[in-house]
């Protein structure tokens, strides 16, 4: 069975220091060329326009925005598009993409002709300046300022809106989809308003031209002091820590500190974290082809986490795959690779995972199909597919040969999503690291042999501990499954276990993907895709790309010879033209650039051209796409 460490695609380790060799970015961005993927929804300068969905974000006071980036990040807020443009972004660029755009001042273009009738419109206009005194409403203006364009440095203005956008955010206030902390003044107020009102007001306030030079308002202009949930700043800006310790390393024993390092190893806050605030807590749902299995708690909870484990126990269910009560662990929480780890090792992992704050959080049962939902027919699979045993190093090779094959094989499990699967879920081990896709998930995971073109053989060791600890390289940039992987795991390794990895990735053998490529068009076909896909190409993506697929070095990725962009599945190629996204922020790169999303501007024909272009083009030889392909990924982020 396929691991959710196939979601967090655990390429291989981290530790908790950068490698000195790693160059850091300078800390005062060019932002007006890394909010180009926010630009292409929010218009140019973030000022929107009147037609679309998408609100202007140009002008909004600092907080505001930051705060909100804070939420779209960490699911508060649930927006897909937004959602995975900023996942794997730090609090520091969030900051800087939030002071970007609070800065930029354009014209406000003129409002639409409201379908309002004149009734509706004023009965609008009391609302939003007036409130419902019977009801102890507060008019809109109240908090949004009497200009109602805002009110520094939390909250938002009201003008320059479009009427959708306007009433799609209220009717997300008023089922709870969106959130503040308490008091959460919208949702009571909103749930407090019939639709009809609400309606007149949206009406009213996407009706009404913006002043010139309109700007939010001091925060003493207020008649009282703001005490909603909504202006209460929910992350530190000055961190850039997109991934923090659940608790200080300066308090720990070494042996606690030992376990930390181990846990992030593993990535184990990955797979055993579903929500931010809860980490280690479990919970997490992790898709298998056989149905949902949910991460345990891993916190010193007595009653639904390791509170009454023993050592003992923590160690037969990392060595052997056997709970504490005796029932196997599914292959999801992968023993397979963990039976590799010393006895000393587990002992420091369980010694930190104890110390950790305990969380009271139960884990759900699992979700699985007959006969997979029977724990004693694991029996079987553990016969075929497991072998236990620590790691035995190789007396013909080097000590940092054999460090980097511990951790790949290891605590890294790698093979996890680079290795493909027999349907049993059993990994085919001649197929070690030959790239698969990574199942339910359906991202191709490439090879991490020396394949010269379909894996690393074109990267030098220093091109792969580049991009381990940074995201980002000569060759490529990471998104998707990988960028969880790098910002909760690989940034932090050290020099010594970054390069023993390189070392032993670039001694594997050539091996190309067992997997067949998707689907094979005719060539009356691929002719009207290529020349369709070249314009579109020249006119969208030559600007970052290069007209020949070169890329710009640690900006944005060359296309030509890019693995991600020839694999036999064509998916991870079509995801990124559909949604965009960053790479992670990482210390080494904490400002990465990112690629807008195209699944409004492009058609599924289009999307097919243009990718089936990339990859018959600058020497890729790769397979077509057809439209289908994209219609499938489309409504899967």
């Amino acid at each position: 069975m396929i691991s959710r460490l196939a979601t967090t695609a655990v390429l291989f380790l981290a530790s908790f220091t950068i490698n000195a060799q790693t160059k850091v970015e300078n800390n005062t961005p060019d932002m007006a060329s890394r909010v180009q993927a926010c630009v292409a929804c929010h218009g140019a300068e973030g000022r929107a326009s009147t037609e679309g969905y998408y609100p202007r974000i140009a002008g909004k006071p600092e907080g505001y925005l930051y705060n909100q980036l804070i939420a779209f990040r960490d699911g508060s807020r649930q927006h897909a598009a937004m959602n995975g443009m900023v996942l794997h972004l730090s609090n520091d660029y969030l900051q800087q993409m939030a002071k970007y755009f609070a800065a930029q001042n354009p014209p406000y273009p003129a409002p639409a002709k409201s379908t309002a009738s004149a009734t509706e419109l004023e009965q609008g206009k009391r609302l939003v300046f007036e409130g419902i005194a019977s009801k102890k409403i507060p008019a809109c203006a109240a908090c949004h300022g009497q200009a109602l364009t805002g009110v520094e440095p939390y909250t938002p203005g009201l003008l320059g809106l479009p009427r959708d956008y306007l009433n799609a955010q209220l009717g997300k206030w008023r089922n709870g989809q969106r959130k503040a902390a308490d008091p959460d003044c919208m949702h009571a107020l909103v749930k407090a308003l019939s639709p009809e009102q609400l309606n007149t007001a949206t009406a009213y306030l996407a009706a009404q031209p913006v002043p010139a030079n309109a700007k939010a308002a001091a925060a003493n202009s207020l008649q009282f002091p703001l005490q909603c949930g909504t202006h209460t700043t929910t992350a530190a800006p000055s961190s850039n820590n997109v991934s923090p310790e659940p608790i200080a390393l300066n308090v720990l024993s070494e042996q606690e500190k030992r376990g930390a390092y181990l846990a992030r190893l593993g990535n184990c806050a990955g797979c055993h974290t579903a929500e931010p605030k809860k980490p280690y807590a479990g919970g997490r749902a992790i898709e298998t082809p056989f149905g949902k299995i949910y991460s345990t708690n891993l916190t010193p909870n007595s009653e639904h986490g390791l509170g009454s484990w023993t050592a003992d126990d923590f160690y037969k269910a990392m060595h052997r795959g056997i709970s504490k009560n005796g029932n196997y662990l599914y292959p999801a929480f992968p023993y397979t690779d963990y039976t590799k780890m010393s006895r000393a090792e587990v002992d420091d992992l369980f010694a930190y995972l104890k110390r950790i704050p305990a969380i009271a959080q139960k884990t759900p049962q699992p979700e699985l199909q007959f006969p997979f939902n029977h724990r004693p027919l694991l029996a079987v699979w553990r016969a075929l597919y497991f072998k236990e045993g620590e790691f035995k190093p190789d007396a013909t090779q080097t000590a940092m040969w054999n460090r980097g094959a511990y951790l790949v094989n290891g605590p890294g499990h790698c093979a996890a999503c680079h290795t493909p699967r027999n349907t049993l879920g059993g990994l085919k081990e001649k197929l070690n690291l030959s790239g698969a896709t990574i199942p339910v998930l359906n991202w191709f995971a490439p090879a991490l042999n020396n394949h010269p073109v379909e894996g690393l053989g074109k990267w030098s060791e220093d091109d792969v501990a580049q991009y381990l600890q940074t995201g980002v390289n000569r060759h490529a940039a990471s998104y998707g499954p990988m960028s969880e992987v790098i910002a909760h795991s690989l940034q932090f390794a050290n020099a010594a276990d970054t390069q023993a990895m390189a070392v032993y990735l670039k001694s594997l053998p050539a091996q190309a993907p067992s997997e067949k490529e998707s689907i094979g068009l005719g060539q009356r076909t691929l002719l009207p895709l290529m020349q369709r896909g070249e314009n579109i190409y020249s006119n969208t993506c030559a600007e970052c790309h290069g007209k020949k697929g070169e890329g710009k070095a640690r900006q944005f990725p060359a296309l030509a010879g890019n693995v991600n962009v020839i694999a036999p599945n064509p998916a991870n190629s079509i995801r990124m033209v559909l949604n965009g996204g960053f790479s992670p922020s990482t210390r080494g790169v904490p400002y990465p650039h990112g690629m807008p999303p195209y699944r409004v501007e492009l058609s599924n024909n289009d999307i097919a051209a243009v990718v089936t272009y990339i990859r018959r083009s600058w020497g890729n030889n790769a397979s077509g796409v057809a439209a289908v392909e994209v219609d499938r990924l489309r409504g899967n982020n």
